[in-house]
């Protein structure tokens, strides 16, 4: 989550298709944006039940403030509706599998936290089942109002049409909505930002988005860090299974400042892939032998 050299390629491809698109009318925003809005509310509601595989560049933070990167990690994330289960399970770290005691180690500890936190619930719910529907529709609400304020803290306008890696698609151009009051922490950062989204016609989703912070964005109130406008972002979404379109990747480049006054770089990237459907709302999938008969293996 390449945008010069993807944006010149998306100008290339556009002239080509651009008989088709004199031929097709632009469809009318309203309902367009309502199908679009539609889907993206799905894929927030079944987040939590998918499992996945994680590649990312790692970010860290020195004694010294300076925020950079520390080599790449692929995470086994296995997903929960309560934040304090959700698992993500080091397996590579810069090309070299994590061997097997340290996984181990950690698969132990996250018994252990998940018996913790099942524990102090319990007093409140007999049954671990009727927890993690209970949990799972307050994760499906949170993920819902978020999104609602990131769209609401935004306005969108169907420019024109192109080809998107050899799909047509309608081209939308995004911008902060003049007297938005966004009340989440996405919402107020997707406010800071302007851009395009290439929007598969057919299944109205959500395939590539590319969007330029306009302000500032700060970390920690901008003592750990600030990003300057001109940061840019780019989200990538593909169909996983059952019409489900997910997030792929996210890049994130960008300069600024750590702790007031250190140059900051950013080259950020995340790959999610492998994606999994759960059998079930489940509160700690990795703890069920369901999922691991799936994918063939087991915990440690």
């Amino acid at each position: 989550m390449k945008p010069s050299v993807l944006g010149v390629g998306l100008w290339a491809l556009g002239a080509v298709a651009g008989g088709y698109a004199q031929d097709h009318p632009l469809p009318g925003p309203d309902a367009f944006f309502h199908r679009v809005r539609e889907n993206l509310a799905r894929a927030e509601r079944a987040t939590h039940l998918y499992t996945y595989r994680e590649r990312r560049t790692d970010i860290h933070t020195n004694p010294f403030g300076r925020l950079g990167t520390g080599g790449t990690s692929v995470y086994e994330v296995y997903p929960s509706p309560m934040r304090q289960l959700i698992y993500r399970r080091l397996v590579q770290h810069d090309g070299q599998a994590i061997d097997a005691a340290e996984l181990a180690r950690q698969d132990r500890a996250y018994r252990e936290r998940a018996a913790e936190v099942v524990r102090a619930r319990g007093a409140r719910h007999a049954e671990e089942r009727a927890l993690a529907e209970e949990e799972a529709q307050r994760a499906r609400e949170r993920r819902e109002r978020a999104l609602a304020d990131v769209l609401d803290a935004l306005d969108f306008r169907v420019k024109e049409r192109a080809v998107y890696d050899g799909v047509p698609a309608i081209v939308v151009a995004f911008a902060p909505k003049p007297g938005a009051r966004p009340t989440t922490r996405q919402g107020r950062t997707a406010q800071r930002f302007a851009g395009t989204a290439w929007i598969d016609e057919p299944s109205a989703e959500v395939m590539y988005l590319q969007a330029t912070s306009i302000d500032d964005i700060s970390y920690g109130l901008g003592i750990v860090a600030r990003l300057a406008a001109g940061t840019t972002a780019t989200v990538t979404r593909k169909p996983v299974g059952d019409g489900t379109w997910m997030p792929t990747s996210l890049t994130l480049t960008g300069r600024g400042r750590a702790v007031l006054f250190r140059r900051l770089a950013i080259d950020f990237s995340i790959e999610w892939f492998d994606y999994r459907r759960l059998p079930d709302d489940l509160l700690a999938p990795f703890l069920d032998a369901r999922v691991h008969r799936q994918a063939g293996g087991g915990p440690q």
